[in-house]
């Protein structure tokens, strides 16, 4: 297995929430989250030449990362509007797509649900969906009920979608949500098989503009948007494939909803809690998505495992890990391999990667890909 490229010296530390810096109402300069490592942020879609111009106005001269992102994300988007009027439908897609990454990766660090996050994530909802339009065929804009409120993603098929389509449930983690995923659900498309790329509870648009919160039992939400492929009617075996956080969450689903044929956990957990072993910040962004107290987390917490579920997991499984990943152990999901009956079980550890195989994602996403057409084609 070739090993992770050292592609960048970036400490893994705990993410800061930008609003929460502010000094006497004076907002200081603001640099790079983190966890927004190039290698991620290319791999989710950002241009090459936004890459360098963050690296030499923020990262060499020391300029606001925020408003780097938003100025970028607002010149490609201008750029795309005007060479979709010249009917440039294919340059004004990338375009539009480009605004949405880099306006992605400029919100990440506002933790706190501000004036400034809420307009650049709107800004990038718009640009994502402009691309989505352009698409071919168009995406389809989903909107599937939950309780009390709607659950927003994308239906993605291929151009020449085959009868009984196999079709994989994309579901993102706890901070990139559904337009960082485009990337990997393209990967799925380029082997014919669709793709329902969605945000579930406590997910970017349905969190953030539907308030659905995080809850214990999230699989019972991906069982609806499992209803909603079936009752579609054009779609065969199902697959379901999740990151960071999002592969704690599809081995419940794969535990429960025995419609789904093939699950792929990319750097997920047994126990979510020991996030905060190395990040404790991540027990108050927990509680936001949960939508309760930093103390009703703690009960929480408790019942967020795979305990009494690993075991239930008999569909094909593949489990995608970094040897180096600070976020979530590898030990965790060695314990999800152990412990599921699957005759069809595969467990990759990249050496050297990080969380999300960060450092080796062209690899990783590639092998994922494979995998699942491989299953359920």
């Amino acid at each position: 297995m070739a090993k992770a490229m050292a592609v960048e010296d970036v400490n893994y530390s705990e993410e800061q929430d930008f609003a929460s810096s502010n000094l006497n109402g004076v907002i200081p300069v603001r640099k790079r989250p983190p966890a927004q490592l190039y290698s991620r942020s290319m791999s989710s879609g950002l241009d090459f030449l936004d890459m360098l111009r963050l690296q030499k106005r923020c990262d060499q001269n020391g300029e606001d990362w925020v408003n780097v992102c938003e100025e970028l994300g607002d010149h490609d988007s201008e750029y795309a509007k005007e060479e979709l009027a010249k009917g440039h439908t294919v340059t004004a897609r990338y375009f539009f797509f480009a605004a949405a990454a880099v306006y992605r990766i400029g919100q990440y660090g506002l933790q706190t649900i501000t004036d400034e996050k809420m307009r650049i994530y709107h800004k990038m909802d718009d640009s994502f969906a402009e691309a989505a339009k352009l698409y071919e065929p168009a995406m389809k804009q989903v909107k599937i009920p939950y309780k009390d409120y709607d659950m927003e993603g994308w239906l993605i098929v291929p151009k020449d979608i085959p009868e009984k389509c196999p079709i994989v449930l994309m579901i993102p983690g706890a901070t990139g949500f559904k337009e960082e995923y485009m990337q990997q659900s393209q990967n799925m498309i380029d082997r014919g098989m669709a793709v329902l790329l969605m945000d579930g509870p406590g997910q970017g648009t349905t969190l953030y503009f539907n308030n659905g919160y995080l809850e214990v039992e999230v699989e019972k939400a991906y069982s609806k948007m499992i209803d909603y492929i079936v009752e579609d009617g054009r779609f065969g075996k199902i697959g379901i494939c999740g990151g960071s956080t999002g592969g704690y969450y599809v081995p419940r689903a794969a535990a429960t909803d025995k419609r789904i044929h093939a699950c792929v956990m990319n750097a997920g957990s047994y126990y979510p809690k020991e996030i905060c072993n190395n990040f404790p910040a991540y027990h108050h962004k927990f509680a936001l998505l949960c939508g309760v107290s930093d103390d009703e987390m703690n009960e929480l917490w408790k019942k967020m495992t795979l305990e009494g579920l690993a075991c239930q997991i008999d569909c094909s499984l593949l489990i995608v890990h970094g040897d180096q990943d600070p976020t979530f152990s590898l030990e965790g999901v060695k314990r999800v391999y152990t412990e599921s009956p699957s005759k069809d079980k595969e467990i990759v550890v990249y050496p050297g990667a990080g969380h999300c195989s960060c450092g080796i994602e062209n690899e990783s996403y590639q092998k994922m890909a494979d995998w699942l057409s491989e299953r359920l084609k």
